[in-house]
């Protein structure tokens, strides 16, 4: 009997054997082993072939700018091309900086990475692709204010919202990151962190300042802070490294509680160990971008302010900042232009605390100088409390504890890369007072500015400008016990801080002694 089933078996895989030279099988086959989920090829059944799309030029732009783009023809490999786009746009030794295997990359303007020139050819990488030579990472382009883009190499915590990045502002560099993490994430950071929480200190010193108020902790290890941190790289389009990263810092403000707008690089002329604070000289390493998260939606007030943004959307074209004449100190705000930036009277750009979101801004240029307008704060909580996080990202591994410079004078040397302004008097002070001291600047409306502090015995380099004055006090006090005003003659010299005997006996004998 089942030999009479031997024909019919037959006839079954003629047919299979007809409807895949048909072309219809072999198309669903050829589709799994061609990139068709990527969007590039089709099979077409009435031609019996995939119809792919096929690119010979490509848009490329230097990195973080989107506006001077360039049309390059397609090079034959990876390597070839990065080497063409290189010199297109502009960089510098590009046979240095853009060798192959040298870490010089090319990133779309979604923020992945073009491994391949195939993804080129095929459109698969979305112009215009950007260029990053080695020693440097990717930017985001800022395009314009308002300019949102969907990340396409992080995963979002709620696959229903997707992360996305708007532009706030071109200079300093801030977007608008929505959807960063999800609200249970959010609260189970907090929850982890609350136990831990202490007064938040300022600066590589880790001393207390009346300028923030806050309360913090930090989270290196839990399996919250390492998601976070990864997702954040991710959104950077940056390898994840440890050795890139700081740990999770969690915060908190209470009702009145805030952070004067501050600079988060370290400034090389005061808390530079071997001058490895300057990013693109001898291997240096600063922070070289904040991502800032806000772990609740406050009530009323808790902005993020930028005060020298003059780039976003609402600047009626008033500065912001009024006080510290032409030439201010990196990071000096006075106090009556913090106020102001944090009133909403003001038109500063002000990032409104809206949980599970987050602030993306950079501390360093696309071309790896610091920069000066990064100048950031937290304005006061008016109602409600604050929960908040930030992740700083350094441009090279870092060590040291960046204690402020212990050299005689004639080893001071100057970086190349820091070209004195017209004007500018570069001068050390240091500390003979008897007592450890903290450096001011000392701004026109008596204010300081604390630029660092000093054991006895310790120097401190400066840049600043004829009649600058400059001020120290008792290591964590207020009342200014040594004043120098900045003068032609200063360039190169030392300025001594001698402190009266009297004042001095005051400071040592003092319960209040500072430690």
């Amino acid at each position: 009997p089942m030999v009479a089933f031997i024909p019919i078996v037959w006839a079954i895989i003629a047919m299979v054997i007809t409807t895949f030279r048909s072309g219809y099988i072999q198309g669903f086959v050829e589709a799994v082993r061609t990139p068709e989920a990527n969007g590039y090829c089709r099979f077409d059944p009435a031609t019996n072939a995939h119809a792919c799309e096929q690119r010979t030029s490509a848009l490329f732009a230097p990195n973080g700018d989107s506006e001077n783009a360039t049309l390059l023809e397609i090079a034959a490999d990876i390597d070839a091309m990065i080497l063409a786009a290189c010199k297109a746009v502009g960089v510098e030794n590009p046979e240095i900086a853009c060798a192959p295997h040298s870490g010089a990359r090319l990133v779309d303007s979604r923020g992945t990475r073009v491994r391949k020139v195939e993804e080129l050819i095929h459109g698969r990488a979305e112009p215009p692709i950007y260029v990053v030579p080695r020693w440097l990472h990717f930017i985001w382009p800022t395009v314009k204010v308002g300019h949102v883009v969907t990340p396409s190499n992080v995963k979002s915590a709620d696959p229903e919202n997707p992360m996305t990045i708007t532009t706030l502002s071109l200079r300093p560099r801030v977007f608008k990151i929505k959807n960063f993490m999800s609200l249970k994430e959010a609260h189970d950071l907090i929850e982890h962190n609350k136990p831990r929480l202490k007064r938040s200190t300022v600066g590589a010193t880790a001393t207390y300042d009346r300028t923030r108020t806050s309360s913090n902790t930090w989270d290196i290890s839990s399996k919250l802070a390492r998601r976070f941190k990864r997702r954040a790289f991710a959104m950077l389009a940056m390898d994840h490294s440890e050795k890139l990263e700081d740990g999770l810092q969690v915060l908190n403000y209470q009702p009145g509680q805030y952070y004067k707008p501050h600079v988060d690089w370290l400034n090389p002329e005061t808390e530079d160990m071997e001058g490895n604070l300057v990013p693109m000289v001898n291997n240096g390493t600063n922070r070289f971008a904040t991502v800032f998260f806000y772990l609740n939606t406050v009530e009323e007030g808790g902005h993020t302010v930028f005060p020298r943004s003059y780039t976003h959307k609402g600047f009626d074209g008033n500065k912001v900042m009024r006080d510290g004449g032409p030439n201010p100190l990196p990071g000096y705000i006075s106090d009556r232009d913090a106020a102001w930036a944090c009133n909403i009277s003001s038109s500063a750009l002000r990032s409104k605390a809206i949980g599970g979101d987050a602030v993306l801004f950079y501390s360093q240029l696309p071309d790896g100088e610091l920069d000066h307008e990064s100048l950031h704060g937290g304005c006061p909580v008016l109602s409600g409390d604050k929960w908040a996080a930030n992740l700083w990202v350094w441009n090279r591994p870092r060590d040291g504890s960046f204690r402020p410079k212990k050299r005689p004078n004639n080893q001071q040397q100057q970086s190349p890369k820091q070209q004195k302004p017209d004007g500018q008097i570069f001068f050390q002070v240091q500390n003979n007072a008897g007592f450890a001291v903290d450096v001011h600047w000392l701004n026109p409306n008596g204010e300081k500015a604390k630029m660092g502090t000093l054991e006895t015995g310790e120097f401190l380099g400066l840049n600043s400008f004829n009649t600058h004055r400059f001020g120290a006090t008792a290591k964590g006090g207020d009342n200014v016990l040594w004043t120098h005003v900045v003068k032609p003659e200063d360039e190169g010299n030392v300025a001594v801080i001698l402190v009266p005997r009297k004042a001095r006996n005051t400071i040592t004998s003092s319960s209040n002694d500072p430690k």
